[in-house]
């Protein structure tokens, strides 16, 4: 069998900031191991109605803490703008702000670094993930800490070239490049912008009495909406682990390898693959459930896994019940992400054919039932049963 690690490159290493998070995780999830060893908590004896609830329940927690966070450490600018803005020279007030405003990010950032490691980890012991461990459905050194710190973190996910599939290939230099940037930028622009721009407004405008105060709320508001999308893309995450070890475990037996030809193999591969090219990123999710299936099929490596075009061909040439087979598989990897992008809502037709409100609807309901921490529900729309109705 091929070495599934033998096509794998990353494009960067660890960055300090991961490696920190990494190491925080493992250190929480060792105390968690010492609970559960207690029979503390044990995640399965949670039902969906169960996780949702508290995967809400910690979600919305987080978010008012990270209100309290942004409107706290927002007060000081305000505070410099109420009481210096017509004491001071502009160049010593400036200077006073900027001093403030970049003491008061640190801390923000610092409590709001520790608040999304905390709350991711707390959403993870609602699944069977875990973040210490090394992971067999990631190739390299990558693992679900990882995963789970980029995400809590707000780092970007390095650039997998694997199998030779470039997820990127449809994005253009000069957009990747914008992309980059802005992200590296976003932290401070949003932040700073919020606590020196509008207080530096409400001094011009001679309202200081209100106006800028303002940048208060609108910071926490900030701040809470940064969490949710942090704290959502952590569940698609965690769940969307949970869910291959389900689909690798109880579904992808030797006995269904064993039914599918070398031809439905190879087509497996090619539908996730172009899945991440159509979606136009690498989300773990999907290299997850790529690398759990090349590592199964005994198949000659070789290029063009991610043409849509060649994969469509392929469709063609099956029988029935393999066919359903990839569709069911190609439904999975378009919902893995969490989201369906332009290109995916106008190519997916051309394979789903006739079946395409099916489909998209599984898509929709997948997709909800792992931001949702519905596992149960989820676990239901993977059988991959060589059947369109999926019962």
């Amino acid at each position: 069998m091929p070495n599934p690690n033998s096509e794998y490159a990353r494009s960067d290493s660890e960055s300090v900031l991961e490696r920190w998070g990494v190491k925080y995780f493992h250190r929480l999830s060792g105390k968690l191991n010492k609970e559960r060893e207690n029979k503390a908590l044990d995640a399965s004896l949670f039902d969906d109605s169960i996780r949702h609830f508290l995967s809400v329940l910690i979600t919305d927690y987080a978010a008012i803490i990270a209100f309290c966070i942004g409107a706290a450490t927002t007060i000081p600018t305000v505070l410099v703008e109420w009481f210096y803005f017509d004491s001071l020279d502009f160049y010593a007030y400036i200077f006073l702000q900027l001093g403030v405003a970049l003491l008061s990010l640190i801390i923000e950032l610092t409590l709001l670094f520790w608040l999304g490691l905390k709350t991711v980890h707390s959403i993870a012991c609602l699944s069977h993930s875990q973040p210490a461990e090394s992971d067999p459905l990631l190739p390299g050194n990558d693992t679900v800490a990882n995963l789970l710190a980029r995400a809590a973190l707000e780092l970007p996910d390095p650039v997998i070239r694997y199998l030779g599939i470039d997820p990127l290939k449809y994005v253009s230099k000069p957009k990747l490049l914008i992309i980059g940037l802005l992200y590296k930028a976003k932290v401070i622009l949003t932040s700073v912008a919020v606590k020196f721009l509008l207080t530096r407004m409400g001094g011009k405008l001679g309202l200081r009495s209100s106006f800028s105060w303002i940048a208060i709320p609108i910071t926490g508001i900030w701040d809470a909406i940064v969490i949710y999308k942090v704290v959502r893309e952590a569940r698609l995450r965690i769940f969307g682990h949970s869910l291959v070890q389900y689909i690798s475990q109880e579904i992808l037996t030797q006995k269904v390898m064993d039914n599918l030809s070398t031809q439905a193999q190879e087509g497996a591969i090619r539908a996730i693959a172009t899945m991440m090219v159509l979606a136009q990123n690498h989300h773990p999710n999907m290299l997850m459930l790529i690398y759990r299936f090349n590592s199964c099929f005994n198949l000659d490596q070789q290029g063009d896994y991610d043409d849509w075009p060649l994969f469509l061909a392929l469709l063609e040439q099956l029988p029935a019940e393999e066919r359903f087979f990839l569709l069911d598989l190609l439904c999975l990897a378009a919902a893995f992400d969490g989201h369906l992008s332009k290109m995916e809502k106008q190519e997916l037709p051309k394979a789903f054919g006739d079946y395409t409100a099916v489909y998209m609807q599984r898509i929709e309901y997948l997709k909800n039932h792992l931001l949702n921490g519905e596992l149960v529900a989820a676990q239901s729309l993977c059988q991959l049963n060589f059947r369109p109705d999926n019962q």
